[in-house]
């Protein structure tokens, strides 16, 4: 996919994930502000809640990665950590 097909394709998926982010870029997050100025510590905080945002939608995800699939990138893949049996302990470092 060319950069230009994924941004296209971002617009579609993503901004709608991010309208509030958008609004409050849109609409002057600062009082006094000019719409679409925001300071460099306004925008860094938003772009935390973006990446909040995108952390939830993830972890909402019905299977792994579908935001990848809506996007036509490729996912990469994750490894889950091993889960102990229920039951079983473990065991100390003296023996016991």
């Amino acid at each position: 996919m060319t950069a230009e097909g994924l941004v296209s394709r971002a617009e579609l998926v993503l901004d709608p994930r991010l309208a509030e982010v958008w609004q409050l870029i849109w609409s002057g997050a600062e009082s006094g502000a000019e719409p679409g100025e925001v300071s460099e510590e306004i925008l860094a905080g938003l772009l935390r809640l973006a990446y909040l945002q995108g952390f939830a939608d993830a972890k909402g995800e019905a299977v792994d990665g579908e935001l990848y699939g809506e996007l036509g990138i490729r996912a990469t893949a994750t490894t889950k950590p091993e889960q102990r049996p229920a039951g079983r302990r473990r065991r100390r470092s003296s023996g016991r």
